[in-house]
């Protein structure tokens, strides 16, 4: 098992140093500001439902070719609520595949008042941490924006064991870049 764990890890370092060669996401641009949402809606065995919006705001810069640090406001919105927050420090990596076509990976973490999809923001006193991984794809239209579909894995943790859980994400948004 160990054998075959260092063996995936070296190809995927080269992978990635490899891509970090020949990558130029968006030609002549250093910084991306990229927005998403996602919509959140569930309906409880007492017919209670809840809608949560979410919405990340990012300004990216790219440190080298296709790496790229994230810095990311997080806002959840929801019905009946305040708007909640985590603020995450993300780094990723962009591929260039085509002249319109841009995957990426991502993670980081960091800290807030609110989850993605529960529907209560609690006080700032209240500190709830996170961690994502995500994959995503951005496909160029023009010289300087982008279309951007993400999936996103977050672990949070917090002072209280129901907070202490993992979600799925899906994300459609838009990158400029600058």
């Amino acid at each position: 098992m160990k054998k075959s764990l260092r063996s995936f890890t070296l190809i995927f370092l080269t992978f990635i140093f490899f891509g970090a060669a020949i990558a130029k996401p968006v030609q002549n641009k250093k910084f991306e500001f990229s927005t998403s949402a996602s919509l959140w809606n569930v309906k409880y065995s007492n017919q209670e439902t809840e809608t949560v919006i979410n919405l990340p705001l990012r300004l990216g810069y790219f440190l080298f070719k296709g790496l790229e640090i994230e810095p990311e406001v997080f806002l959840t919105i929801p019905e009946d609520e305040g708007i909640g927050f985590l603020l995450l420090a993300n780094l990723s990596y962009n591929f260039k595949v085509s002249k319109k076509l841009i995957p990426f990976i991502l993670g980081g973490g960091g800290f807030g008042n609110s989850e993605q999809s529960f529907s209560v923001v609690f006080d700032y006193e209240t500190n709830i941490k996170a961690f994502n991984f995500g994959v995503g794809i951005k496909y160029l239209v023009g010289n300087s924006a982008a279309i951007r579909l993400e999936y996103r894995f977050v672990k949070y943790s917090g002072e209280y064991d129901w907070l202490n859980r993992t979600e799925n994400n899906a994300f459609v948004g838009l990158s400029i870049f600058f």
